[in-house]
Parts: C-alpha cells; structure tokens; sequence
C-alpha cells in the first residue's frame, strides 16, 4: 500500500475510495532514478502517477495530477533504469482503461439523466441514451473479450456468422455451442 502514501498529490475523496480497493501490490515499482530537482519526477510524482493512471486509464490526466504533463511522463518512460516504471505503467494503464470501459458500459445501460427546465424552473428530468456511446462500449468489449480468450467462444461466435451465409446455420449453431463447453 506505499503507493498511496503520495502525500504532496493527495486524491479526491471518490478517487480515494477506489484506490483502496485495488491490490496495489501489483502496481508496486522500482522508481526511475532521476536527478534531485523541486520540480521534478519525485519518488511521489512516479508514484502519485502511477496511482492515478491505473484510477483513469489517462496518460494526460495522470500526469495533470501530479503537477507534469504528458510529455515529461512519456520522456520519463524512456530513461535508462525505468523498466520497473515502465512494467506497473502498463499495467495501470491496462487497469485504468478496464474501468473506462466498465463506467462507458455503465453509462451506455443507464443513460444520463439530464434535468429540464421550462419558464426558468425544473419540471423533471429525462434520460437519454448516448447512441454512439453504446456503439463504442461493444466494440470495446470485442476487443477486451478478443484480448481476454483469444480463439474461443469470440471465434467460434463469428465462425458461426459466417456459415449463416453459406446455408449451415444448423451446423454453425451446433459448432459454435460445442466450442463455448
């Protein structure tokens, strides 16, 4: 739990919230030795980064809240002796862009709820549901299953979508259900 103890970056209570609940065991990293500045890539900036880039799955945001910007963090990556940076780096980026999708697929279900107002008053509100949003969110979640069992049931699915052409529905069906046991 080191890695939360970046006091000069503290996090937003929400944020706070989350970090707690990660196994930030994982994320733990030998620090890229760097020349003493007040300015500069501290311990606690290397670590405040990497706490916030696994919360966002945002390089730029990451950076923001710890007082860099995205250039300076990719110019960090690339100094010598910062392969341990560089391993919990994808792995909070890999984590960080998991919950972006988690809270897209949130959101694509919910909708947003949006007030409106008639005469200066608030008479309701009313959900709407982002469109291009939701087309986003199954692609993402294509992906992640494609990255996640490559060749399995996301395979056998398409094999089956494919043979719909061919007139072996039956068969296609049949196939694709063996291969998800």
């Amino acid at each position: 739990m080191a890695i939360l103890m970046s006091e000069p970056y503290p996090l937003p209570d929400s944020l706070l919230a989350l970090a707690q609940d990660m196994p930030m065991e994982e994320l733990a990293f030998e620090p890229v030795p760097v020349r003493a500045r007040r300015d500069g890539w501290t311990v606690e900036a290397q670590k405040g980064f990497i706490l916030r880039l696994a919360l966002s799955g945002c390089v730029t945001k990451a950076a923001e809240g710890v007082g860099k910007t995205r250039k300076s963090a990719y110019r960090l990556l690339e100094r010598e002796g910062a392969e341990s940076f560089g391993a919990a780096w994808d792995k909070a980026y890999g984590w960080g862009a998991d919950r972006m999708v988690d809270r897209a697929v949130e959101r694509a279900i919910l909708g947003d709820t949006v007030p409106y107002f008639y005469k200066g008053e608030r008479r309701g509100e009313r959900v709407l549901y982002p469109t291009g949003l939701t087309i986003a969110v199954l692609n993402a979640l294509d992906r992640r299953e494609a990255k996640h069992a490559p060749g399995g049931a996301h395979r056998a699915f398409h094999e089956a979508l494919s043979a719909l052409g061919d007139g072996e529905a039956a068969e296609a069906a049949s196939a694709a259900t063996e291969n998800k046991r």
